[in-house]
């Protein structure tokens, strides 16, 4: 580090500013610098109503967006415009000085100008990440949000290193240009592999944590179902996801494990969809089934939880008939699950006592039938 600062004051480009500055304070008192300082007030002036006018501007050319959107597009380009054309009008001001040594000139040109031009890209580049990662962040807090807010901060860590890195290797150059730089993306390079192969499941989890997100299969809160997982999700990472199962207890689960699973999502805004089925006996007749039906219906819908509902006859089995209402409820927990299937099972059972709907019970009922023996001859 020290033989590279020494380097660096050593360098072409901080003996040839030396030089300028020492040049500008000889001529201070010569006609062009009087112009030069005349092209920098200017360049003050225009940045100072460009700073004031960059609101107005934002909001003509996005007439459709939000005004918190308008603030954030305009601190994102502000003070980058404004320095953008007060360097304009430093830089005509400078090639009004006339007499000045060829090589000066030239070092302003080529080194100092583009300098200052790569911070302002720095600048201008660090906002308009922070403006992506901001709004990202906006939209995955909102309801049709399907991730961690915790990847826009990610994007935007990744966005402002790679800016950096960029940036700093060219002012570095500019600097000084006999900076090798191989030697160090090399090292950069085989320390990348060396991660990348220790943390391949980890890789592999960030990835599937992506894939949720482009596919918005769910989100926190929502309840969902897969192979012999049932819950709600409670919280969602980089790596894993935590299932609060229907059983209870809290289920972590590795994102790359999910991409690939068929996932049902029972929710629907503040509602999950939920199902209760019921067996009756075959020998009731077709009266007393729609009868069963109606006050199936009738009981689920009578919860205060309930939104929704449709009950039907569902299908025959080898054993009874099944009834089955499927509804939506507003319930966000697995206890709060238990409690309504079991307060409508016990209006269920209530409902069909009152119209005497005799429930199936487990069991197989075997039928003989009775064929006449020939008589013998």
């Amino acid at each position: 580090m020290n033989n590279f600062i020494a380097s660096v004051l050593n360098s072409p480009t901080v003996s040839s500013s030396k030089d300028l500055a020492q040049y500008l304070a000889d001529h201070a008192d010569k006609p062009e610098m009087l112009r030069f300082y005349i092209y920098i007030g200017v360049g003050t002036v225009a940045a100072i109503l460009v700073q004031r006018l960059t609101k107005s501007v934002v909001k003509k050319a996005l007439p459709k967006s939000s005004p918190d959107v308008v603030s954030k597009v305009t601190e994102a380009i502000r003070t980058p415009l404004s320095l953008l054309i007060f360097s304009y009008f430093f830089i005509v001001g400078f090639d009004a000085i006339t007499g000045m040594p060829h090589e000066l000139w030239m070092h302003v040109h080529e080194n100092l100008y583009p300098i200052f031009n790569g911070l302002l890209v720095l600048v201008s580049a660090f906002r308009f990440v922070d403006l992506i990662a901001q709004l990202l962040r906006q939209r995955w807090q909102s309801e049709t949000a399907h991730l961690d807010q915790r990847w826009a901060d990610l994007i935007g860590l990744f966005g402002k290193t790679i800016v950096s890195l960029g940036a700093g290797l060219f002012i570095i150059e500019k600097i000084d240009p006999t900076f090798n730089i191989i030697p160090l993306l090399t090292g950069a390079s085989f320390v990348g592999a060396a991660v990348a192969l220790a943390s391949q499941n980890t890789i592999a989890n960030a990835i599937g944590s992506m894939e949720i997100m482009i596919d918005r299969l769910f989100k926190e809160g929502d309840r969902i179902s897969f192979d012999q997982y049932d819950g709600f999700v409670i919280r969602m990472g980089l790596r894993s996801i935590t299932l609060a199962a229907l059983t209870g207890e809290k289920i972590n689960l590795p994102n790359k494990d999910l991409v690939d699973k068929q996932i049902r999502n029972y929710t629907r805004g503040k509602f999950n969809r939920t199902t209760i089925a019921v067996g009756i006996r075959y020998d009731h007749t077709r009266t007393e089934i729609e009868r069963a039906i109606a006050a199936m219906d009738k009981a689920v819908r009578a919860h205060s939880l309930v939104d929704q509902c449709e009950t039907s006859l569902s299908r025959f089995t080898d054993n009874y008939l099944e009834l089955q209402s499927i509804f939506w409820a507003d319930y966000q927990n697995a206890l709060d699950y238990k409690k309504l299937v079991g307060e409508i099972q016990l209006e269920i059972k209530g409902a069909f006592d009152q119209e005497r709907i005799s429930f199936a019970f487990p069991g197989q009922t075997v039928y003989f039938e009775k064929q006449a023996v020939p008589a013998s001859k």
